[in-house]
């Protein structure tokens, strides 16, 4: 049987995220940033609240999916940013390798790039800050780790343990043992049946290039049954 890994708006929702974006084709739209802050954003800056928040899970009934992953590629969809779909995705990494930001919020202006938070009960004070790329819960893609630029092809994101949970409407409960790239089948207690990962995008405050950015996010996994 094939597995097929869906990503929804919310634990609730059983069809794919379908944003409108520009140019016309459907999927994850971040919203708008100013220099020196992130999208999406709610309320004030220094509160730290605003994510775009997906949530995935599987139809396998035997096995876990496993060795799950994330990384960006070239925008395949109806392009209508401010330059063009390689330079796109050339800028988005080159933007998270050069992050230096130390504040969550970016209230230091020095955020930059796509980041990733991966947990469900993250608090909104919490999410996104630097000090959580020490365990994996957060990475940013482009940005290098222990030798490596992740969140490429070559190297994708592994999907954080953290990220893991049961869905009971309408609470997310806690799995008993959580490993990092597995999502468990439909109701697994144990490893978790769904995962919730966070986005957020940043602007540096010295940022002189604006427009819309598109690319592609890819998952990556491993099925049996």
């Amino acid at each position: 049987m094939a597995v097929t890994l869906k990503i929804t708006s919310s634990p609730s929702v059983t069809t794919d995220i379908s944003d409108a974006l520009t140019g016309g084709s459907l999927g994850c739209d971040l919203g708008q940033s100013t220099n020196g802050s992130y999208a999406p954003l709610v309320g004030f800056q220094d509160g730290n609240a605003g994510n775009k928040s997906l949530y995935l899970s599987h139809n396998a009934t035997v096995d876990p999916v496993t060795n799950i992953g994330f990384y960006l590629s070239t925008y395949t969809g109806t392009y209508l940013g401010g330059a063009n779909a390689t330079s796109d995705i050339a800028q988005i990494l080159a933007n998270g390798a050069s992050d230096s930001g130390v504040n969550a919020n970016n209230a230091d202006g020095y955020s930059n790039g796509l980041h990733i938070d991966m947990s469900y009960s993250v608090a909104d004070i919490s999410q996104f800050a630097p000090s959580r790329e020490q365990s994996g819960q957060k990475r940013i893609f482009g940005k290098t780790y222990s030798g490596n630029q992740v969140g490429v092809m070559a190297t994708p994101i592994t999907l954080y343990k953290d990220a893991l949970f049961t869905w009971t409407s309408p609470n997310k409960v806690q799995p008993s043992s959580p490993v990092d790239g597995k999502i468990g089948k439909s109701g697994d207690t144990v490893l978790g049946s769904m995962a919730q990962v966070r986005l957020r995008y940043y602007m540096s405050k010295s940022s002189t290039t604006g427009g819309t950015l598109q690319w592609n996010f890819v998952t990556v996994y491993s099925y049996t049954a």
